[in-house]
């Protein structure tokens, strides 16, 4: 399905804000050349694109919180400062506190480096779960790496999000007093990105490959519906990332 935003009317029901319907296609391209215009390398924009698509196909998340994230941010975040450090389990890369960890601009970089092996970790300031933006991440990496990925955050909800090999993807809240790996951060951090042979134990709602392969074909077909301000928002920063003509 190929939707010209220009030519789609915007659509309003009594009580209702206005809103678009738009190609997966249009999303991803919107995203990414905001992200290009606020910074990104055009190998990072394309991943963070991906995640916002993958956030807003699922969760209806994506756009709203890329909207967000360009009032307030850029691509040009100082470097992360970490400890490096071997433990009995494999390594471990701890941020240091001073450092922001963000979603879109650090998410693949954490997950990625978090799924070198079993053992494997990357601890944080907290990084949020509700945007869903490293779903996508933790999706590729488990299938890159055969193992399972996981985001884990601090506190008493222990709120996790897991994705195995075989493609499922488990969001909610891990049991409490896991054995390792399955540990929550230590002190002094937010989240935790970890690699283990098992998935968490805990209450999570999990979604298979083929249930999200359905959901975007059926996405394809009927497109996606998107708050008409936070699109016009977005599209006004991707205006200014300019290619010159063929």
């Amino acid at each position: 399905m190929t939707v010209i935003t220009e030519k789609v009317a915007t659509m309003e029901t009594s009580g209702s804000a206005p809103v678009v319907r738009l190609a997966m296609r249009e999303v991803r391209e919107a995203a990414y050349r905001a992200l290009m215009a606020r910074g990104a390398s055009n190998a990072e924009a394309q991943a963070a694109a991906r995640q916002v698509l993958f956030a807003e196909v699922h969760h209806g998340t994506g756009l709203a919180t890329l909207a967000s994230w360009l009032r307030e941010a850029s691509w040009a975040l100082d470097a992360l400062t970490y400890i490096r450090s071997t433990t009995p389990a494999g390594q471990s890369f701890a941020v240091d506190s001073g450092s922001r960890c963000d979603a879109l601009v650090h998410g693949v970089l954490l997950v990625d480096v978090a799924s070198t092996g079993v053992g494997s970790e990357v601890l944080c300031n907290g990084v949020e779960h509700d945007s869903h933006l490293l779903d996508e991440a933790l999706l590729n990496a488990a299938a890159s790496s055969g193992f399972t990925v996981v985001h884990r955050s601090a506190g008493d909800a222990n709120r996790t999000t897991f994705a195995t090999p075989a493609g499922d993807l488990g969001t909610g809240f891990s049991a409490a007093g896991q054995a390792a790996p399955h540990d929550a951060p230590a002190a002094g951090h937010g989240s935790r990105f970890y690699t283990a042979d098992t998935s968490p134990e805990g209450t999570f709602v999990v979604s298979t490959t083929a249930e999200r392969d359905l959901k975007r074909a059926e996405t394809a077909h009927a497109g996606i519906l998107v708050n008409a301000e936070t699109w016009a928002e977005i599209r006004t920063v991707a205006a200014g990332y300019l290619v010159a003509d063929a």
